[in-house]
């Protein structure tokens, strides 16, 4: 198996969001990506301008941030041309998974592949690695995401190439794969949801040991979402038993909601639910369950009392301005 550790530039409109195409805020301007084999060796690089069709002109941001021109970009081909040579790049030495610095590039990838009618075979459901969160579980709390710029900087990497530009921070990526102890972490991988289950046969779950990621088909109506049998369920993510709660679930905020169970072989376990809305308005959970202690069962105890003492107060202030 290969790594295609990739970073891409973008452009977004110059007028703003609200005169932006909604099928496309972010028009990708470069693709930058290193091909790695099994044993974290260079065997390839990649790195092209594209030439926009869509935003003509480029924003402020993107101008201070990745220091080109729309001369310099338009030296490129267009994204179609552009992206074809870099699918047939990545499948030159057989199968590969790509490894982005944060979460948001592969999205982008499929979203302009789709805007500009680009048939691709991405998997489903879309695994990578994400080495920003990879690069947390290694040297800090696995919560925390730290920049390029920083990871860099704390492993001493010599600073020696362009930052914001998609092949240099892509190189600079590699450099900090290689020097982490990958094999520790490799458990982790990441899932993109720009497209999420059609259905209910479509819906996954990925295991990881201590805890489990449900991603949920989409719904037209959040209530019929929450209700859903298959997303309230609870099983033990180390033995796949379904599990008592000790506290049902409940909402903390609309968009979250929490629980706990309790497991006999595995002890306490904790489930979170964050409600996410597609761009086409179709409603989706990702449900994470995972092994605790008492002290994260006293945390989720915590969340229920504030969030019984606000819907407390919502009451009676509305009580009060009926009076």
């Amino acid at each position: 198996m290969n790594y295609i550790v990739l970073d891409l530039e973008w452009n977004q409109c110059p007028s703003g969001k609200s005169r932006e195409n909604p099928l496309l805020p972010f028009e990708i301007v470069e693709i930058g990506a290193v091909r790695l084999n099994d044993r974290k060796k260079i065997t390839g690089t990649f790195n092209r301008n594209v030439s926009p069709r869509v935003y003509r002109q480029l924003h402020y941001i993107t101008r201070d941030i990745i220091k080109t021109t729309m001369k310099e970009l338009d030296k490129g081909k267009s994204f179609p041309e552009t992206v074809r040579e870099f699918f047939n790049w990545c499948a030159e030495d057989g199968d590969y998974i790509f490894c982005t610095w944060g979460p948001s590039d592969l999205t982008e990838l499929q979203r302009n592949c789709d805007f500009f009618g680009v048939e691709h075979s991405f998997p489903f459901p879309f695994v990578f690695y994400d080495l920003q969160k990879s690069f947390s579980l290694c040297y800090d709390d696995g919560k925390s995401r730290m920049s390029l710029e920083t990871a860099t900087q704390r492993l001493s990497i010599p600073e020696n190439l362009t930052y914001h530009s998609a092949f240099g921070d892509a190189r600079y990526t590699v450099q900090i794969f290689q020097a982490m102890d990958f094999d520790k972490v490799s458990i982790y991988t990441s899932v993109d949801n720009y497209r999420i289950p059609a259905c209910s046969k479509e819906e996954f779950t990925l295991n990881f040991g201590n805890y489990t990621k449900f991603v949920s088909q989409g719904f037209n109506d959040k209530e019929k979402l929450i209700a859903n049998n298959t997303l309230r369920v609870t099983k033990c993510p180390a033995c796949g038993e379904t599990l008592r709660k000790k506290i049902h679930w409940f909402s903390g905020n609309q968009k979250q909601y929490y629980c706990v169970a309790s497991c006999q072989k595995h002890g306490y376990v904790k489930g979170r639910i964050k409600v996410r809305k597609t761009p086409e308005g179709l409603f989706y959970a990702v449900r994470i369950v995972k092994l605790t202690d008492e002290e994260g069962v006293a945390k989720i105890k915590e969340k229920q009392l504030d969030a019984r003492r606000k819907r407390r107060e919502k009451r009676l202030k509305a009580k009060s301005d009926k009076t």
